[in-house]
């Protein structure tokens, strides 16, 4: 069956906007992070604290979120959340000392809990199996393009008004999604404007419209071991991409004494390196291969894990002699990250039990915030220690070793037989 009209793309953009201002909001903290420590005379370790403050109350908020998701519909717990975006940033922006800015920022955490598990939903709730690859790398490539946007854009506005102005700059951001959102997010079922030809289409190939689930279901996919294998996996890849999202500005400047602006602009290029990377190799080239007839889960599981792999050249940044060089080490390491994560984001969409795509999400989001949460505290006191970043990173290498295991021995072809016929989907056992 030809796909008939546009919508279901219309919908991803706006998933993928939502996670552009998500990022936009998280990033500012990193690009901010020299100039709040020299307000409030903080250290590397407790710069790290309040770094990782996010992500604590982010983490925590996962398996609520994405059970959430799964009763309530994505639609409705987004307004809610989106609003509460721009008061999270608001009162980071007047904080007055680090408690009040470590309550906004876990604020935010709670807030922005439901996002990516909310893509990840409604991304299996519009697109057929077929298009899924360039679907999820719609939303996941977001959050690269979001960096590659925000660190030039927050260290202009920051240089130019002081770290506080980029909060309000973040916060108005989010209230202008908010309204989009409102006005234009329904699901498949309820969006009126959808042309039948459109929504057959979308359901004869294997979409998941209102797929909502309960305590039953939710039990049954977390008794899943190929699915908890899978989430530790991600977990690796979060690790990774987290302690560079986080530390990348700080690490320029105090390794090799850039200015502000400058390590926002070397910030961009990494993170435009893996935007392109992601939606050519992540989305478009899975898709295609399988299209063509490639084995689906074989495709997968070499790129997912080839992926990770090139991931690992984050350990040769750490002890890079110049800035341009430590900026090309991170280009190849997040282009590998980023290919890698349409397809690890893509798999609760087909390995999940029925009603549990949401849960399933946010098992997997929930183990790799915990990782990333750890791991920006690590990279803090490792580099407070050591006097570099050459130590977290290498570090970083070894986890990502683990994670090409973990998914290389759940990613086997039987992993979800129905999956790519878009019939019913069972919970995958070990």
């Amino acid at each position: 069956m030809e796909p008939r009209g546009r919508t279901r793309w219309a919908i991803g953009g706006l998933l993928a906007g939502g996670i552009v201002v998500n990022f936009l909001d998280r990033t500012a903290i990193s690009v901010a992070s020299s100039s709040i420590a020299e307000d409030f005379g903080l250290d590397l370790q407790q710069l790290g604290v309040v770094l990782s403050a996010f992500t604590w109350s982010y983490c925590l908020v996962q398996l609520p979120a994405g059970m959430l998701v799964d009763l309530l519909g994505v639609s409705r717990l987004t307004r809610i959340a989106s609003a509460l975006w721009a008061v999270a940033g608001l009162l980071t922006a007047v904080a007055s000392g680090v408690g009040p800015l470590i309550v906004a920022r876990l604020l935010l955490g709670v807030a922005e809990g439901p996002s990516m598990v909310g893509a990840s939903k409604a991304t299996a709730a519009w697109f057929p199996v077929g298009e899924r690859g360039m679907a999820t790398a719609l939303f996941d490539g977001a959050t690269k393009l979001a960096n590659m946007i925000a660190f030039p854009v927050l260290a202009f506005v920051m240089s130019e008004w002081g770290w506080r102005a980029g909060f309000v700059f973040s916060a108005a951001v989010s209230v202008l999604f908010t309204a989009v959102w409102w006005w234009g997010y329904r699901d498949p079922s309820a969006l009126r404007a959808l042309r039948p030809a459109e929504r057959d289409f979308i359901l004869a190939g294997g979409a998941r419209d209102a797929d909502r689930g309960g305590a039953r279901q939710f039990r049954a996919a977390l008794r899943s071991g190929r699915i908890w294998i899978m989430s530790c996996g991600f977990a690796c890849y979060g690790y990774t991409i987290n302690i560079v999202l986080t530390w990348m500005p700080e690490f320029l400047q105090r390794q090799f004494h850039v200015r502000l602006l400058q390590s926002g602009l070397y910030s961009m290029i990494p993170w435009a390196v893996a935007t392109v990377a992601e939606l050519a190799f992540g989305g478009w080239l899975v898709d295609r291969l399988v299209r063509r007839g490639r084995h689906p889960w074989r495709v997968r599981k070499s790129v997912l894990t080839c992926g990770l792999a090139l991931g690992a050249t984050i350990g040769a940044a750490g002890s890079a002699a110049s800035p341009e060089v430590a900026v090309c080490w991170m280009s190849a390491s997040l282009a590998g990250l980023a290919i890698a994560a349409p397809v690890a984001w893509s798999l609760p969409g087909l390995l999940a039990p029925p009603g549990t795509v949401g849960a399933v999400s946010g098992l997997m989001n929930f183990l790799n915030t915990a990782a990333t949460a750890g791991g920006v505290l690590l990279t803090g006191r490792l580099a407070q220690v050591t006097g570099s970043f050459a130590a977290p990173f290498l570090f970083a290498v070894a986890v990502l070793a683990v994670g090409v295991a973990l998914y290389w021995w759940a990613l086997h072809p039987s992993a979800a037989p129905d999956a790519e016929r878009g019939g019913a989907r069972q919970p995958a056992r070990v």
